[in-house]
């Protein structure tokens, strides 16, 4: 192996170290060089320079990521194997999902030994990281190893301090982008701290871990739900617990230090920039990492240079950020994106300043806005609702609440930057990452064709039908990443759909009552749609149920007239 290319760790530490914890049982450092050199060989006689590497295993991940690395290969990292991501990359895949070209290094392990020594045929080790696209289409970012292993000992001299030998890693973040794979892998490879290699979704998945110190990394969605949590424990020791992807509020921050016992660490970075500040949570002021200097141009953007930036750990060039912030005496504080500034109708609406506002309101828990371009273009507002929000929806009925909240924002913000359409969600749509999309919310506002479909039932007021879920992955598609489920509006819309389509109702919807959300719609779910119509009310009800029971039922309603729907206007669409 070449110690070009790999931490001195990996070649110098004792074979019988342990480097992971694989399903809690320990993995050496033995066992993890053979299957690198097994992978290794692998990958050579895949024979191409660039791959598209997924593999929801960490240890299987970073085996696969050392081999290429030592072979002068340059692997792509897809942040997940759905559908459109597939067929995004038109490169082998790599790694644990269907088709791939190599999915499993044991093969090759007889022959490993003498291949381990050769010299590497291809000459460009890297990786390819995407921006997660919250402001637009994702791009390619290219790095190359030796820049994640500068980050380790500046971690290590920040908050190594406090840990002993023998502290695992465990993450709530996948490890296939910029906070996952340098925080999660390269730090404690490169220190000779153990890495746990399951990832956990779940903050009650956190109690299966064993007694012993941990350093945790995660994100502000997980952490969210830590704080919600009625009751929590662990045997594991926390000693840190590192936050990025999206700010991470003071409250939540308290009550995760509070549960875990851990000191909570904010880091602002990016996948262009690697790791820039970090802050103690909640609500220090953020500070430079060693050896990054910052700045701010004319317009108040940040700007910086780093030894993480490129493959020059000397460059003196600035890189530019579209972050805003101003100095205190106590250090910086981030105030927002200069390029989150929407055109709509010619007119420039800052959609920081209307998210703002929208969360200001006492009926707004949560609030992301994007602009959508089409026939026209428009500002659409998905929402989490306060406890307040969502008695005021129940009791005015999904129009007149739209209207009220839009009245609300036009005390402060001109017409042209007032929402057009709304969304009520339980939650945003959070990726792996921990950010919140502009491609995920504009999912929320897209009519999905139904899916195929076979009638079981058909009279003149009742149908039932069964509907072929696992034909329309685009439906579940980042809805959520590791656990798809039907968003509720989908089934609503669907519902509305075919009872239009076969019973004659006269008039428009107006809305909906004793909408009931009892369990998740799973692609993998037989399941049926039961549709009841009655004429003399207008009133359709719809029941979607499986063999483990019912997953949602409600009762749309349809007016003849804009004088009829304010008047029977209930409840509202999710």
């Amino acid at each position: 192996m070449s110690e070009s290319i790999l931490p001195q760790r990996l070649l110098s530490a004792p074979p019988e170290d342990i480097v992971f914890y694989r399903n809690m049982a320990p993995v050496t450092y033995a066992t993890f060089r053979a299957d690198i050199a097994a992978a290794r060989q692998a990958l050579a006689r895949l024979d191409v320079p660039e791959f598209v590497l997924y593999d929801s295993d960490a240890y299987s991940f970073f085996v696969w990521l050392l081999a290429c690395w030592l072979n002068g290969q340059t692997a792509l990292l897809a942040a997940d194997d759905l559908p459109a991501t597939r067929a995004f990359h038109s490169l082998p895949w790599v790694g644990s999902c269907e088709g791939s070209a190599l999915n499993d290094w044991s093969g090759f392990a007889a022959a490993a030994k003498e291949f381990s020594g050769a010299a590497p045929p291809f000459g460009r080790a890297g990786m390819v990281f995407f921006t997660s696209g919250s402001s637009g289409t994702p791009s390619r970012i290219y790095k190359v190893p030796q820049q994640l292993y500068r980050e380790a000992p500046m971690l290590q001299q920040l908050f190594g301090d406090v840990l002993p030998s023998g502290t695992r890693f465990v993450g709530t973040v996948p490890h296939q982008h910029m906070f996952g794979l340098p925080f999660r892998l390269i730090w404690p490879l490169c220190l000779g701290y153990p890495i746990v290699s399951e990832h956990f979704h779940h903050p009650e998945e956190l109690g299966k871990l064993q007694a012993g110190p941990h350093v945790l990394l995660s994100s502000p969605a997980v952490l969210k739900r830590l704080a919600q949590l009625e009751t929590f424990s662990s045997p594991a020791n926390f000693l840190v617990a590192f936050s990025a992807g999206s700010p991470l509020h003071d409250s939540v921050a308290a009550a995760c230090a509070s549960r875990l016992g851990a000191r909570m660490v904010e880091m602002y970075g990016s996948s262009e920039t690697g790791s820039v500040m970090y802050r103690f949570a909640p609500g220090n002021a953020w500070r430079e990492l060693p050896g990054v200097t910052v700045a701010l141009d004319e317009n108040g953007c940040l700007k910086l240079r780093s030894p993480f930036l490129d493959g020059n750990p000397d460059a003196n060039d600035w890189f530019q950020t579209q972050d805003t912030a101003h100095r205190e005496a106590d250090g910086w504080h981030l105030t927002g994106r200069a390029d989150r500034v929407a055109k709509i109708e010619g007119r420039r609406v800052a959609l920081d300043a209307l998210e703002t506002a929208l969360q200001a309101l006492p009926e707004v828990a949560e609030a992301r806005t994007i602009p959508l371009y089409g026939e026209r273009d428009e500002i659409v507002a998905a929402v989490v609702l306060s406890d307040v929000g969502r008695a005021h929806l129940q009791a005015f009925g999904k129009t007149r609440f739209d209207r009220r909240l839009r009245q609300a924002l036009s005390a402060s913000l001109e017409r042209i930057a007032l929402p057009r359409r709304w969304c009520y969600v339980s939650a945003l749509p959070y990726n792996t990452m921990g950010k919140v999309t502009a491609a995920n919310i504009a999912r929320l506002f897209e009519r999905q064709a139904v899916p195929p479909f076979v009638v079981t039932k058909r009279a003149p007021q009742e149908m039932v039908l069964t509907l072929a879920l696992r034909t329309c992955a685009q439906a579940f598609d980042g809805h959520f990443p590791q656990m798809p489920v039907l968003p509720g509006v989908l089934q609503v819309d669907w519902a509305l759909r075919l009872a239009q389509r076969y019973f004659s109702i006269e008039g428009h919807f107006s809305g909906l009552r004793q909408l009931k959300f009892q369990r998740l719609l799973r692609p993998e779910d037989e399941v049926s749609l039961t549709l009841r119509f009655f004429p003399e009310k207008k009133e359709v009800s719809f029941v979607y149920a499986s063999a483990l029971g019912e997953h949602s039922r409600g009762r749309a309603f349809f007016e003849r007239s804009l004088g009829e729907q304010e008047a029977r206007q209930e409840t509202a669409a999710p």
